[in-house]
């Protein structure tokens, strides 16, 4: 199990990226314009949007605190949606999405996490040399059997991880996520220094919470109101004693705060993708029972 706790992506991390801002559908907020009742503007210094809550708001900035009552912030524009790692948000733009981050501090790991697409390969320069690549196509059809083989559906792979970067300090991490039909999306991106907590157990468990409705009348009959299913796992570590003072570190850091957790290092596992979660722990309880390894109960949640 690794831990990926996420340094926070600023402009001046962002040294380019080819989804524009203001996106296709997304209108700049102008001081000289009246907005209805429900319009939606995006501003480009807070990189927000907007909701407008009243009319005749002409010259209200909806990035003033003032002015809180006039507009409602509903989250991330569409460039920035990838790195705000709440799962219902998401970047979608045309094919290729290349993103370049210039961290100014030495990395290890990276995860991309919600893509829609065909391929996403990572690759870190310094100083214009190529020093890492990474790549993985994420198209492929799960078989059973030869009829799965040759009429199976395909289906996108969704996560993408990896804890072996380079740790330069002056390293340009470049993104870029293609697909031969369509737009990209990218849900998130999740880049820093990894804490290796220790080796999963087996029994490990992959649940969600189902917040869906089922109502049923008199008769029986259902009505049902399909919702969001929020993924979670529960999982048991066991890991070193000589690792309990920094690992008592990294739960006091990431109280509250989303990181990626990555149950297993191999990624052609069948159960990595089970075991990846980008959330917070609701339960992290050590216990010390053995003389020389400790057991982590581990409860993860997705934002």
């Amino acid at each position: 199990m690794r831990a990926l706790p996420p340094i926070t992506i600023t402009p001046a991390i962002l040294t380019s990226t080819t989804c524009a801002e203001p996106s296709a559908g997304e209108v700049a907020w102008g001081s000289g314009t009246t907005y209805a009742v429900g319009d939606k503007v995006v501003s480009p210094t807070t990189h927000r949007v907007y909701e407008s809550l009243k009319a005749n708001n002409l010259g209200k900035d909806p990035t003033l605190l003032a002015n809180v009552s006039w507009w409602l912030d509903i989250g991330p524009t569409n460039r920035w949606a990838m790195f705000d790692l709440l799962r219902n948000t998401g970047t979608t733009t045309a094919s290729p999405l290349t993103v370049s981050l210039t961290p100014g501090q030495r990395v290890d790991s990276i995860g991309v996490v919600g893509m829609v697409a065909d391929t996403v390969t990572v690759t870190v320069t310094v100083s214009g040399a190529t020093v890492y690549t990474a790549s993985a196509n994420l198209l492929n059809r799960p078989t059973g059997g030869w009829y799965d083989y040759f009429f199976g559906a395909f289906r996108y792979r969704q996560e993408f991880a990896r804890f072996d970067l380079p740790p330069y300090t002056d390293a340009v991490i470049t993104i870029t996520l293609t697909k031969a039909n369509g737009p990209v999306t990218c849900g998130g991106v999740v880049l820093g220094t990894s804490v290796y907590l220790g080796a999963t157990q087996h029994q490990a468990e992959s649940d969600a919470l189902n917040f869906s409705k089922i109502d049923r009348d008199d008769f029986g009959t259902a009505t049902l109101a399909p919702r969001r299913s929020v993924p979670r796992t529960v999982q048991t570590l066991r890991c070193r004693k000589t690792d309990i003072d920094r690992i008592l570190q990294l739960r006091d850091d990431l109280n509250a705060v989303p990181a990626l957790w990555s149950g297993l290092d191999d990624q052609e596992s069948g159960y990595f993708s089970a075991l990846l979660i980008v959330g917070v722990y609701k339960r992290f309880t050590i216990n010390m029972d053995q003389p020389d390894d400790a057991l982590i109960s581990l409860e993860l949640e997705e934002v």
